[in-house]
């Protein structure tokens, strides 16, 4: 029995099969591929935001900052604070202002460092 050559439609037919099952293959592992991109960057993302905010040190409020500096007549609007180097307790820079005495209303740049004490923000040297 003698084989028959395949007609020219038969082979184009198989080209095109092949080249869409080719090109869809592909554009499957390509939306897997994206999809499984987008899930490592959020989990990047998470990751990044879990460990800084467990890097972020305690900070008083402004209220609580204020609240620490009563007694000696003063209050503070804070802009910044970093940890302390060797010791407990945060360094904070701000605006402090004079809320008693001659001087009340008075207002300066200044630094000052802060501990959380038994839960209650205090002042410290």
């Amino acid at each position: 029995m003698a084989l028959s050559k395949p007609s020219d439609g038969a082979v184009l037919a198989a080209a095109v099969a092949f080249l869409v099952g080719t090109t869809g293959g592909y554009a499957i592992s390509e939306v897997i591929r994206s999809d499984r991109e987008t899930d490592l960057q959020q989990e990047i993302a998470r990751l990044i935001d879990e460990a800084s905010q467990k890097t972020k040190p305690d900070v008083p409020s402004d209220e609580e900052a204020s609240g620490a500096l009563a007694k000696s007549g003063r209050s503070m609007r804070i802009s910044e604070c970093k940890p302390r180097q060797a010791v407990p307790g945060v360094t904070c820079s701000g605006i402090i202002t004079t809320t008693a005495g001659s001087f009340a209303g008075a207002s300066q740049p200044g630094v000052l460092s802060f501990a959380k004490i038994e839960g209650v923000w205090r002042q410290i040297q």
